[in-house]
């Protein structure tokens, strides 16, 4: 079992390479808060499902992940524009 630290750095590093592949994904198009906040939940539905199904710790860690690289690019888009949902 991980200790705590390497668990944070883990995921740390999951979410960075989930943003990264976000962006790689979609690239530079202009995204608004909602489009974030449906993908996330999208997503999240994914979470549950392989928590409900049994998974794995690898799978329901890997869309965790996920989530959590979306709602990080919702949080730098928040951060650099402020909140725009028009």
């Amino acid at each position: 079992m991980k200790r705590r630290s390497e668990a944070k750095q883990e995921l740390i590093q999951r979410i960075n390479n989930e943003m990264a592949r976000g962006k790689t994904k979609w690239g530079k198009v202009d995204r608004t808060p909602v489009d974030f906040v449906v993908a996330a939940t999208e997503e999240l539905g994914e979470v549950a499902h392989a928590v409900n199904h049994s998974e794995g710790a690898d799978r329901i860690k890997q869309e965790v992940a996920e989530v959590m690289g979306i709602l990080s690019r919702l949080y730098e888009m928040v951060d650099k524009r402020g909140i725009n949902v028009q």
